[in-house]
């Protein structure tokens, strides 16, 4: 069913008055909330089974708590901190809430209608504190097209989960204290099998491989290790909140409904996911999932313009722009990239599928890596404003092995081309030799 909406072609605004006397919840929005919550539950009920209806807990708000303004008139920090733990319960019920019983919303109906008035205040709130009041009659259907979207951020959410299994911690002493001894496991091979799960979308490969080791119940402990204890999903959860509420096209499969960017409120979603884990990832950002963050604690940052493919697998990095324009101008990462610790991806630099950027290396500018490449630690590739002022770009063919310590620049104005399958060895210094070829600098 398409998710209809509740404003007029035209949008008119209705006419509010001064903020001290504007109200949030009044008769209108209860008209115009109730289709929208109907054909709403109508697509969630589907996608919980009974055991997750029994975990699901959403702490409710009173409507005066949630219609108050703060400093300069948006939502306060406290209710936007509730607001995500209850979308989080929404995603992986009991994985986040344990409030009173008193504030404990059972029934999924009883439960998502609380959320949309939480989401709604804080749409309207947004609007309102940038004095945008022409866009109040969207706030709504904003926040619906947010709910609307509850399955596919469930199933995202599901297989960032399943992507940090790729962790060997998961393994842990528990799991071990049943028999299964380290040297078995350090001749297993768990992640091509979790990739190739990836692929087909679909848990099988894991589960059979794991039965053909008489290991079959060990992937539900693990899930619930990584649902319990793990921040990388849920970081890219919050994300995946914030880059919907930028958004301006009508959700999947709801063509009807009308939504347009919420000023102010994405970027404070981000920047709380940054107080909690030290993760600084931009709302625009383009996002895949079944993606790992390993300790993004660390420090794990992306720029507006950035993109990650799904599979990959991100150690505390940056991910950074070199130009102040208005353009692309972070970068490009492939699916199944494997970016290692304090590595520095800075600018339109676009890393292809399947490659590995080892741990302290720093690749900026105009730097193109084909698939399936393995850059060594230490490296350092990228294009240097010297005798041109517009330097070429540095593109790296498929399968090419960089050794530790490399370095690779470009000065020239001609695009330095390293081949397919090239072998640079371990701290090499590479330029062009002004024909586009690699020079050896000894």
């Amino acid at each position: 069913m398409k998710l209809q909406s509740t404003s007029s072609p035209h949008r008119t605004a209705r006419k509010y008055k001064s903020m001290s006397e504007t109200t949030l919840f009044d008769t209108s929005y209860e008209q115009r909330k109730k289709p929208l919550l109907i054909q709403t539950l109508e697509r969630l009920r589907p996608i919980y089974s009974k055991s997750e209806l029994n975990f699901l807990r959403i702490d409710s708000m009173s409507r005066e708590g949630l219609a108050q303004r703060s400093g300069r008139g948006f939502v306060n920090r406290d209710i936007l901190e509730t607001v995500l733990g209850n979308l989080l319960e929404c995603v992986a019920p009991g994985s986040h809430n344990a409030p009173h019983l008193e504030h404990q919303k059972r029934e999924l109906a009883e439960a998502i209608e609380e959320v949309a008035d939480q989401l709604y205040a804080m749409v309207a709130q947004s609007f309102l504190a940038v004095k945008d009041e022409t866009l109040l009659d969207t706030a709504l259907e904003t926040a619906f097209s947010l709910l609307w979207e509850l399955p596919r951020f469930k199933s995202r959410a599901l297989w960032n989960r399943f992507a940090s299994l790729k962790d060997p911690a998961v393994w842990d002493a528990y799991l071990l204290h049943t028999g299964i001894s380290r040297e078995k496991l350090a001749a297993i091979d768990f992640r091509s099998q979790i990739d190739t799960a990836i692929q087909e979308r679909t848990f099988e490969p894991y589960q059979d491989f794991l039965g053909t080791l008489n290991l079959a119940a060990v992937m539900d402990y693990q899930l619930q290790l990584v649902g319990s204890t793990y921040p990388g999903w849920r970081v890219l959860f919050y994300h995946d909140v914030a880059h919907a509420l930028t958004r301006s096209e009508p959700p999947e499969e709801s063509p009807d409904i009308h939504r347009v960017p919420v000023p102010l409120l994405p970027r404070a979603i981000s920047e709380l996911a940054g107080r909690y884990y030290q993760a600084d990832l931009h709302p625009e950002t383009q996002i895949g999932d079944a993606n790992f963050l390993e300790h993004p604690h660390r420090g794990v940052t992306t720029g507006q313009t950035g993109i990650i493919g799904s599979g990959c697998v991100i150690y505390p990095s940056t991910f950074g722009g070199l130009s102040v324009k208005v353009k692309q101008r972070h970068p490009v990462i492939g699916d199944f990239v494997e970016v290692g610790t304090d590595t520095s991806l800075l600018g339109p630099v676009q890393i292809s599928d399947y490659c590995t950027i080892g741990t302290n290396t720093e690749i900026y500018g105009f730097v193109e890596i084909a698939r399936r490449c393995r850059i060594g630690s230490s490296v350092v590739i990228g294009t240097i404003r010297g005798a041109s002022d517009h330097p070429g770009r540095i593109y790296i063919g498929d399968e090419v092995r960089i050794g530790d310590g490399t370095v690779i620049e470009n000065t020239s104005e001609m695009d330095l081309i390293i081949p397919n399958r090239a072998q640079i060895p371990a701290r090499s210094h590479v330029a062009n030799d002004g024909f586009g070829f690699p020079r050896y600098i000894t």
